[in-house]
């Protein structure tokens, strides 16, 4: 009977334990979903007083701003090539001697081919996938410019004044006007900082034929000279569209869009989290201008929570 009892009583502790447990974890799940079911694992961002700048970035290649191809006036075979690769000339200077003819049997007086333009000589570029920069060789058979396609000996580019050729997408082209300041870096020259200017922006798209991708030809010209500067160096383009100073802004990642409206989930202490219709502004990579709706400091969820109040 005694150890009937003492069973009873132990049977009864462990239920009453077993209740005051389960009331409790009830209780604190009551709790937890009052303030939000998932706030332990959405991430929440600030909303801050900062800047905004909207830039424009694409990579390009560095070229002579004035560069012409070399061809002869005469088709026949280049009898002697006076220059080589990297040699720097004068315009006017002797460059190669072309034999007229299709061969030397013909009879006919040498003609001499003159470099258009002061530079550094270069070697032409064809304009297949695969295709080498070749110069012309002693011995060549070559066309001349009164043919469709005339040979090219060499190039002539003048470093003096330096470009970088971009091909800007569709979507970031109209960003771009003539005469826009930009900078220009070089990571081969230790990062070095050019200034420049948009020279040109060609006025119609060329598409891609293996990737169907439409882009535009840009040339942005740098300003300041440097003698390390060569053709086909990689450069970044950078210029700054738009920038704010000291206003509202919230990180990208607590926006929300949907059929044209702008809202944010806003944490709310203690409480169910509550959507909020607001208005923006400058939008950068990370942050977006907060017009209205939020305040500083106000905390909002990346995700919709689970435990939202339902709108009046």
């Amino acid at each position: 009977m005694k150890k009937f009892k003492n069973l009873a009583l132990k049977i009864s502790i462990y239920a009453f334990v077993a209740i005051v447990i389960g009331g409790g974890a009830w209780w604190g799940y009551k709790l937890y979903k009052k303030t939000s079911e998932v706030e332990g694992e959405i991430e929440k961002v600030f909303v801050s007083k900062g800047k905004i700048e909207v830039k424009f970035n694409d990579i390009g290649e560095v070229f002579p701003k004035s560069i012409l191809d070399v061809n002869s006036k005469v088709g026949g075979s280049i009898e002697e090539l006076f220059v080589m690769e990297g040699k720097k000339v004068k315009k006017g200077d002797k460059l190669a001697i072309v034999q007229p003819g299709q061969s030397a049997a013909d009879k006919f007086i040498p003609i001499d081919v003159l470099a258009p333009i002061s530079g550094t000589v270069m070697r032409c570029v064809s304009s297949g996938y695969y295709s080498e920069a070749t110069m012309a060789k002693v011995g060549q058979r070559i066309t001349g410019a009164n043919s469709s396609n005339p040979t090219c000996l060499m190039r002539i580019g003048n470093y003096n004044k330096m470009l970088v050729k971009l091909k800007v997408s569709e979507m970031e082209v109209f960003k771009l006007r003539v005469g826009m300041p930009v900078k220009i870096f070089v990571d081969a020259l230790g990062n070095e900082v050019f200034p420049g200017k948009i020279s040109m922006i060609a006025p119609q798209a060329n598409k891609d034929n293996r990737s169907g991708i439409k882009t535009f030809r840009v040339e942005a010209a740098i300003n300041k000279y440097h003698k390390l500067l060569r053709p086909g160096i990689t450069a970044r383009v950078e210029a700054i569209m738009d920038s704010k100073k000291d206003i509202l802004i919230m990180p990208l990642t607590g926006l929300f869009e949907k059929y044209g409206a702008t809202f944010a989930y806003l944490y709310v202490l203690g409480d169910k989290a509550k959507k909020v219709s607001i208005k923006t502004g400058l939008r950068g990579v990370r942050n977006i201008e907060i017009l209205s709706g939020l305040k500083e400091k106000d905390e909002v969820y990346t995700d919709k929570p689970l435990n939202l109040a339902v709108a009046p």
